[in-house]
């Protein structure tokens, strides 16, 4: 049996840049071993879901699961991946560190803030606010990033509306019922507002009055903080607001990939939703090295580290965030530098290092984001799959444009994983 290494660049794909003369950052890029990956193999573009997918329903669709039939929730996700404690019945919450002034969110992610950081504003929230009527844990995941975990005698329900302003939420038919989940907003506003039942229930009210009482009492721990007082006198945005979004009130239940598959998985991953669903799968994690700040730095150590634990697996699915964050913004030179950065310092060092004649590497994206509407869409991924065995199609390069004449042509993400198991095992 080969092995494989499942690459999922955050975000990377793009719609074309006006700013860029109609291309994309992935056409633009300097990428020479992506590319050579994609001249190596076969190639095509992949429709992840009919929908414009966040993170979490995206990497759910990329491993092979059904979304419509799995889904219940980022914020369980979370949950898990964050290291929380959570059973079904409890609610969790996506959460992020925001900054908030007279009533009017500035900033929604605090990037200039360190997973350090967060713990200090984290403990003194666990350790000073005490809701009336239940209990919570509240846990800092990835710098500006958290996860509220509320536990209550009462009967709790996912069904509440989010407080960061970027996200709506609608629902969605699952085996589980109506599951919510969140839609971005396009130049949203920006108004602070409360968290509101979605249904005329006893137990939707009641969640969204803890929710709205846990925002408030945090904030008032956080606006006395010493981190804080330091922040605004050295003229940066206090963190003093927690936004909350994705709530969910139960785990899905994934099928194990070491059972249904008969191979050996791990996961390689920066954020705690993609790290939940791999454990959910049956995945190991491979403890990525904290991040330092220094991305070069940074992609050249997790390179190493997968170097040094691939042979102990048959298949390491990894998730690189990078591009997503600067097309969130808009910063497409942000972005074409981000997909450098890992083409040089990551990919290099682990092409020259693993058995490419026993290896299956496939690179993909998990969602479109556009720079031009910096939220992400439903267009279809690129996706290269190289290793022995597979023959090349003559695509010149990994990009939205070129990988669509490869001879894969049009897959579904859901078909994926399937194929790539034929591959692994002939």
């Amino acid at each position: 049996m080969k092995k494989l290494l499942f690459v999922v660049i955050d975000g990377a794909a793009d719609t074309p840049v006006s700013a860029l003369g109609g291309k994309t950052p992935l056409e633009i890029a300097k990428k020479p071993n992506i590319n050579n990956l994609s001249r190596m193999g076969t190639n095509g573009l992949m429709q992840v879901l009919p929908i414009p997918p966040e993170s979490d329903e995206a990497v759910l669709s990329l491993l092979g699961y059904d979304v419509f039939d799995v889904y219940t929730g980022r914020g369980p996700l979370e949950a898990v991946g964050g290291g929380a404690d959570f059973q079904d019945g409890d609610i969790a919450i996506r959460c992020n560190f925001g900054s908030m002034e007279n009533g009017v969110i500035k900033n929604v992610r605090m990037d200039d803030f360190s997973s350090e950081d967060a713990k200090k504003l984290e403990w003194a929230i666990n350790e000073f606010v005490k809701l009336t009527n239940a209990e919570f844990v509240f846990r800092s995941t990835a710098k500006y990033r958290g996860v509220l975990v509320i536990k209550s005698k009462e009967k709790l329900s996912p069904k509440i509306t989010n407080t960061h302003p970027g996200y709506i939420v609608r629902p969605m038919t699952s085996i589980y019922g109506e599951v919510p989940v969140s839609s971005a907003v396009a130049n949203p506003d920006m108004v602070m507002r409360k968290v509101i039942p979605m249904e005329r229930t006893k137990e939707a009210a009641f969640t969204a009055e803890v929710v709205n009482e846990f925002i408030k009492k945090s904030a008032e721990v956080l606006k006395n903080h010493p981190l804080n007082i330091e922040r605004k006198a050295q003229k940066k945005a206090p963190a003093n607001i927690i936004i909350t979004r994705d709530a969910g009130d139960r785990l899905p239940k994934l099928f194990s990939f070491s059972k249904t598959y008969d191979v050996h998985w791990a996961c390689f991953a920066e954020m705690p939703v993609e790290k939940g669903i791999a454990q959910l799968s049956g995945m190991e994690l491979i403890p990525m090295p904290e991040a330092s700040g220094d991305v070069r730095k940074d992609y050249w150590i997790w390179a190493q580290t997968l170097i040094k634990n691939i042979q102990l697996y048959d298949a390491v699915y990894v998730h690189l965030k990078g591009p997503d964050i600067f097309a969130h913004m808009g910063d497409y030179q942000g972005k074409i530098q981000s997909i450098e950065n890992i083409d040089k310092y990551f990919f290099e060092p682990v092409l020259k290092r693993i058995d490419l004649q026993n290896t299956i590497i496939v690179v993909t994206c998990d969602h479109t984001t556009s720079c031009e509407s910096k939220s992400h869409t439903d267009a279809p991924v690129p996706l290269t799959i190289a290793g022995p065995d597979i023959f090349p199609d003559n695509v010149s390069g990994f990009s939205e444009r070129s990988c669509a004449n490869g001879a894969m042509k049009s897959i579904r993400a859901m078909d994926l994983m399937p194929m790539l198991m034929k591959f692994v095992k002939r």
